[in-house]
């Protein structure tokens, strides 16, 4: 856990930096996508650290929602507009995902394996790219509520069932 929060803390700065190095190189513009890049690619870091952790703590379990909600507000501008990302998709993600690594969380570390399509739809709805229509949003948010679904559901029913 203390890596995912040392990472992002060590991203501000480091998109920061990057943000006023690519400004001074090639413009602000450039710069700006720099900076955002970074942040990006660090947050997703910390995220796919989150599946290797053997036992998590209350904090492991809600940063992807803390994740998605400053990711959103940052890409805001971005949202209106132009399309190019649609912030309720990459909350609502962030959601699902808190409420799997919650089931983890109370199940002692087991179906950690069912964190795999979570962790994939919050990457791709984190990307600042949105296919133009609602459907990729629809289809990625659809599959990860089943799946969020089908995995409340296994193991709930898993501790009902008999042993052999």
């Amino acid at each position: 856990m203390w890596k995912s929060v040392l990472l992002i803390v060590v991203s501000f700065p480091l998109s920061l930096l990057t943000l006023i190095m690519f400004w001074i190189w090639q413009g602000w513009k450039a710069g700006l996508i720099a900076g955002c890049s970074v942040l990006g690619i660090c947050f997703i870091i910390a995220t796919l650290m989150l599946f290797f952790i053997k036992k998590f703590s209350l904090v492991d379990v809600f940063l992807p929602l803390v994740f998605s909600v400053i990711w959103s507000v940052i890409l805001l501008p971005f949202s209106f507009g132009e399309s190019a990302f649609t912030a309720p998709s990459a909350i609502g993600s962030g959601f699902i995902l808190t409420l799997c690594l919650w089931r983890v969380y109370h199940s002692g570390g087991q179906g950690k394996n069912w964190l795999i399509i979570p962790i994939l739809v919050y990457m791709y709805e984190m990307l600042p790219v949105n296919i133009p229509g609602p459907f990729d949003d629809y289809f990625a948010f659809g599959g990860d509520i089943i799946s969020a679904a089908l995995f409340y559901l296994s193991t709930s029913s898993g501790n009902q069932l008999p042993s052999r």
